[in-house]
């Protein structure tokens, strides 16, 4: 969902909702232990995180995106 949707921030329950089709609990931290395995995966260390958290919102995708065919 980050790459489709690259460069806005998308919450918490966006995220839920558009990977699991399921709107959040509260206390569900399941998108956050999903996006640390993600960063640990791609090696997402600072200070050039391609996952960023968004204090009190979600994460958002840093990294510029171009689909198949949008080259030069």
């Amino acid at each position: 969902m980050l790459l489709d949707r690259p460069g806005p921030e998308l919450s918490r329950d966006q995220l839920l909702d558009l990977t699991q089709g399921r709107d959040a609990d509260p206390l569900d931290r399941s998108i956050d232990v999903l996006v640390s395995r993600l960063r640990r995966k791609l090696g997402d260390a600072p200070p050039f995180h391609l996952v960023k958290s968004v204090r009190n919102g979600g994460y958002q995708f840093a990294a510029r995106v171009e689909a198949e065919g949008d080259g030069p």
